[in-house]
């Protein structure tokens, strides 16, 4: 593999041309002071001649091209849109790309082959000066995993075009509607989310003929273009990204403000920012809602006045109203990214209010492919029986690294040392000790030697970050909670089960002591299965979080009995 640098001018394409004689298979990126675009061809001297005559790419200076004998069509596809979002998420340059290249992600001849030579590829262009960051750094971060250039499955694409088309007719006939878009954590529910909105943003940019003839359009070509044509008229789309949760909400913004790609920061909102705007500019065309499961009713929620003075503001009863009447009040068209089986607390609405306030003018997705985890939907389901108590031998899972520790000073240690190889892994934990530090100084933690969770010799702290804390400085060396990883992707989680969940072997179940559990807000006027059941949801979700692989440690011994009972025991050399 190697990558040859030329002038971006007439002369720069002549030296070119008698070093890449004939065509083929090539990715290759065009640069400036502050712009770059990137592409692929089999023609790299044509490509070179038609870029020369392009208003926008005259501004820039040199351009490097990206070839390796095994190339082939297939492979330079994909590494094209791949560089694309890497760039984006870089930040060295502002890409005048208009897409992320292919929309969808196939599947080719040698894939993980071809995929594998791009921290290679990334390491030359650093060596160039086209990059800022290492590509580890790269993977890791919000803009990496979150960007709008990421290519969707077919199975995400398919379900964002049929949005798209039934959002075109419902609009047009100025009716109501909902589409749940519902899928298990790590079906990609969030990064469909940034797409559809990303769709939408960039229509709303696009001039088109309506007149013109669509006869040859593929299926996606055609949604694009009825899309544009019936945004001809009405440029000020006025679309949202709502997110019930303020970590990843803050997250998010970060993402469409970095992105510079015409989504923006105010695009991203919280429920009770919908109600300002809409009493401020009247409906919305269209609300997404990620994680619309996280979307509150007036229990156990913490400021009831604030939700009272809303539901008024919107003609609504307090008493039955919740967040996601909100969003339905305010939104003709709206689009809920749906998992009931990650409500945590008493304050989430419930799957029965759910459907009642959704009510019948609604169409139904559903998200199977497991993307997350390496382990594939085999581990999230295995995760799920084990829970459940309904798993009745072992299984091996294939591609994941998943095991029960001894010791939690061994996992926690185990998994700062992983953090230190791959980045982004952290250790998580059931709420089962009072967070005494919370709304402290770190440095004023380590001077007085205080810490929350004790567990034998071994002392930690819970997180001091509640925004972002999976990026914190300090995060590695924290406990996080389900709070601070929903919604959010690790390379390794590493579980602690802590002292309010047991297994009672007579009755074959997952048990809790709600005496040892110490969050008031999901316990308060919430009836005791019901909370057995929060408690359950979020070990699941925070035991879904690696993509690598998972490890956990039971404090109570009966609970650590029965978990080897399926998982394999980590051996400490």
């Amino acid at each position: 593999m190697r990558v040859d640098e030329y002038e971006f001018s007439e002369e720069g394409r002549a030296l070119a041309s008698t070093d890449h004689e004939g065509d083929w298979p090539v990715v290759y990126i065009i640069s400036g002071n502050e712009e770059a675009y990137i592409g692929e061809t089999c023609s790299v001297i044509n490509r070179f001649h038609q870029h020369l005559q392009n208003t926008e790419r005259k501004k820039l200076k040199k351009i490097d091209i990206i070839l390796d004998e095994t190339f082939n069509k297939s492979a330079t596809l994909d590494i094209e849109q791949s560089l694309i979002r890497l760039f984006s998420a870089d930040g060295r340059f502002r890409l005048q790309n208009l897409n992320a290249g292919q929309s969808i992600s196939h599947d080719y001849y040698q894939r993980e082959i071809y995929r594998k030579t791009l921290p290679e590829i990334w390491r030359l262009l650093r060596e160039r000066n086209l990059t800022d960051h290492d590509y580890r750094t790269i993977l890791n971060s919000d803009l990496f995993k979150y960007s709008p250039y990421t290519s969707l499955t077919a199975e995400q694409w398919n379900i964002c075009l049929e949005i798209v088309r039934e959002f075109v007719r419902m609009s047009s006939q100025e009716r109501k509607w909902t589409a749940v878009i519902q899928g298990s954590a790590g079906t990609g529910k969030t990064m469909l989310a940034v797409i559809l909105m990303s769709t939408l943003v960039d229509a709303m940019e696009i001039s088109v003929d309506p007149a013109r003839d669509t006869i040859g359009y593929s299926d996606e070509d055609e949604t694009m273009h009825e899309l544009n044509t019936f945004l001809s008229h009405r440029r000020n789309l006025r679309i949202g990204l709502v997110v019930p949760m303020t970590s990843l909400r803050g997250t998010l913004r970060t993402v469409f403000v970095k992105t510079k790609n015409g989504l923006k920061g105010k695009m991203v909102m919280g429920p009770s920012d919908v109600v300002k705007d809409y009493v401020d500019n009247g409906p919305f065309d269209i609300l997404i809602v990620d994680e619309s499961h996280r979307l509150s009713t007036k229990k156990n929620i913490q400021n009831q006045k604030a939700f009272n003075d809303t539901c008024r503001r919107l003609g609504l009863d307090p008493e039955k109203a919740n967040q996601l009447d909100w969003v339905m009040k305010c939104s003709r068209y709206n689009v809920l990214l749906y998992d009931p089986e990650q409500t945590v607390k008493g304050s989430d609405i419930t799957a029965k209010q759910f459907n009642e306030t959704v009510g019948m003018n609604r169409t139904d997705y559903l998200l199977k492919t497991q993307l997350r985890c390496l382990g594939g939907g085999e581990y999230s389901q295995y995760v799920r029986n084990i829970l459940e108590c309904t798993q009745d031998q072992a299984e091996t899972v294939e591609n994941y690294d998943f095991q029960i520790f001894d010791d939690v000073g061994n996992m926690v240690g185990m998994i700062r040392h992983l953090d230190s190889v791959f980045g982004l892994c952290r250790n998580v934990a059931g709420y089962s000790w009072k967070w005494r530090t919370k709304n402290m100084k770190l440095e004023d933690v380590r001077r007085q030697g205080l810490y929350d969770i004790d567990i034998g010799p071994h002392k930690y702290i819970w997180n001091m970050e509640s925004d972002s804390w999976i990026l914190s400085e300090n995060s590695v060396n924290e406990i996080g909670c389900i709070h601070t990883v929903q919604g959010y992707d690790l390379n390794y989680v590493g579980v602690i089960f802590g002292k309010e969940i047991d297994y009672d072997e007579k009755l074959n179940m997952i048990v809790v002591d709600l005496d040892k559990f110490c969050d008031i807000n999901v316990k308060k006027n919430t009836d005791p299965e019901t909370v057995r059941r929060f408690i359950i949801n979020s070990y699941r979700v925070m035991m879904t979080r690696g993509i690598r692989g998972c490890y956990v440690y039971a404090c109570n011994i009966k609970l650590a009995t029965y978990l080897r009972r399926f998982i394999p025991t980590a051996r400490i050399d």
